[in-house]
């Protein structure tokens, strides 16, 4: 979530070059801010001065609860942020577990998966079709879809027959057979079940997740990521976290956590089921 802090760079001279009519000059100056930059809102379409609040956030949660929220910079990439919010998170709280990472298509990079995979961490990513690792993948005889789905030889997508978890591949069958038997005129196996494709995770753990992009369980699970879009809102919004004008991301990281306490309080609040304002009448 882009944090607009101000509407250009602070410092503040060290030299008396202005008095000297040396404008402008290149000399030492002392920054307010130093790890604030200007970045590009992209749902705003502009440039804005200050850092991206990058959140872990309890999918699971109904609350829409924050974990973990880390002040970056305003130009560091989204998939930048990740790597070093989860660094952190799992040195700062060791016995903390998460089994899924729902992410956007802008994490959509090949050492995130693999970081995640080996975690046993079931990735939710989108896919960034602009990627060139979503265009020509070929193995063997066999090319795939951007999602990841053998075609076979007629240019059909084949089935999913499923995930074995133990040997971490799944596998596809002839899209053919019907009832056992393949009706294909040109069949590219001699086995009466069709021709079947195995793919394996640890080969590419992007294009072939544990979890099919195509699935009900991906669609379902991947929902849950406006939890991170409410949680902003309820920052931004209803908590008017730019209405500050701190010069410091000590007093930002303070307002932020104050912010973040705040609603694991309202949650707190309505898991009580307690009448609060009863209670603050009748006190």
């Amino acid at each position: 979530m882009p944090l607009q802090t101000a509407t250009q760079v602070r410092s503040r001279r060290l030299c008396n070059c202005r008095e000297l009519g040396v404008v402008p000059c290149r000399c030492y100056r002392i920054y307010s801010q130093p790890d604030c930059d200007m970045g590009w809102d992209s749902y705003r379409n502009k440039y804005f001065f200050g850092y991206h609040l990058y959140t872990f956030v309890a999918a699971d949660s109904p609350y829409d609860l924050p974990l973990y929220p880390r002040l970056q910079r305003a130009s560091r990439h989204d998939a930048t942020s990740w790597v070093v919010s989860a660094r952190e998170f799992v040195e700062r709280f060791r016995d903390y577990t998460w089994d899924k990472a729902i992410l956007d298509a802008a994490h959509d990079a090949l050492p995130i998966y693999e970081y995640l995979h080996s975690r046993s961490i079931k990735p939710f990513i989108d896919l960034n079709l602009r990627s060139t690792g979503s265009k020509g993948v070929q193995k063997d005889d066999i090319t795939f879809s951007p999602n990841g789905i053998p075609f076979c030889k007629k240019g059909l997508e084949m089935k999913d027959r499923g995930y074995d978890s133990t040997r971490g591949r799944r596998k596809y069958y002839c899209p053919l057979v019907v009832k056992g038997v393949v009706t294909c005129d040109t069949p590219c196996s001699d086995s009466p079940y069709g021709r079947c494709v195995h793919t394996y995770t640890k080969h590419n753990p992007r294009l072939f997740p544990p979890v099919a992009r195509n699935s009900n369980e991906w669609v379902n699970v991947y929902k849950r990521r406006t939890t991170c879009e409410r949680s902003n809102k309820r920052v931004k919004g209803d908590y008017h976290l730019e209405a500050a004008k701190h010069r410091s991301t000590m007093m930002w990281t303070v307002r932020i956590y104050g912010i973040a306490m705040c609603q694991h309080m309202d949650a707190w609040y309505q898991e009580s089921n307690l009448d609060l304002r009863s209670m603050l009448l009748s006190a």
